[in-house]
């Protein structure tokens, strides 16, 4: 198997395990990824303002119980084992999350980045800030602005997007052990049955 074939399989897997470890948690429901099918990738799919490109995210789906209760949410998934790129990966998943927010994208309630190998160790409590998003942003201004020129791209941006943008951040850290801390399935199924007849009843 070649380098890129096998990231893909890792990426494929790593969806899956993400949206299994969310589910698990019996806080959100209904995840898709953008590869369970074509809508699914569609819903996921957003446009870059400038240059004609598009991108998408990994996951996305609805969230349950205060104070996320029907919140919508959307992830990009890193099945890493080391640190790699991912800092150079999460400023531009930060500008993506600018865009679906300026767009008002139905899934953008909340933004998750999820990983299984932590990165920038020393600035990791200033990773969702707003100051990062907007170092973000402009790092990929000519995409999101239609500008490389710092000082226009500046003016352009958006303070109050960017802080609220950094507001529906989370950064998610996972472990192959913390995974099989998910509830048991035949647990998970009476939760499950419980919830649904509480959400009919409401």
């Amino acid at each position: 198997m070649v380098v890129g074939e096998d990231a893909q399989v890792k990426g494929f897997s790593g969806a899956r395990r993400a949206k299994q470890w969310l589910e698990g948690t019996m806080r959100i429901f209904g995840a898709y990824a953008n590869t369970d099918s074509e809508s699914c990738g569609r819903r996921l799919t957003l446009s870059w303002p400038y240059g004609g490109r598009t991108f998408s995210f990994d996951l996305g789906g609805a969230m349950r119980g205060d104070p996320y209760q029907n919140d919508m949410f959307c992830a990009e998934v890193k099945n890493y084992a080391q640190p790699s790129d991912q800092g150079t990966q999460f400023d531009e998943f930060l500008a993506k999350c600018y865009v679906a927010a300026q767009a008002q994208h139905h899934l953008s309630d909340h933004f998750m980045w999820i990983t299984w190998a932590p990165f920038r160790a020393n600035s990791w409590s200033t990773l969702d800030s707003p100051g990062q998003v907007e170092t973000a942003v402009l790092q990929h201004s000519s995409r999101v602005f239609g500008t490389s020129d710092p000082e226009e791209a500046r003016k352009l941006l958006d303070a109050d997007l960017a802080q609220s943008v950094a507001a529906r951040l989370w950064l998610i850290v996972l472990s192959d052990k913390q995974e099989t801390l998910l509830p048991l399935k035949d647990w998970a199924a009476i939760v499950a049955a419980e919830l649904t007849r509480r959400e009919g009843s409401w």
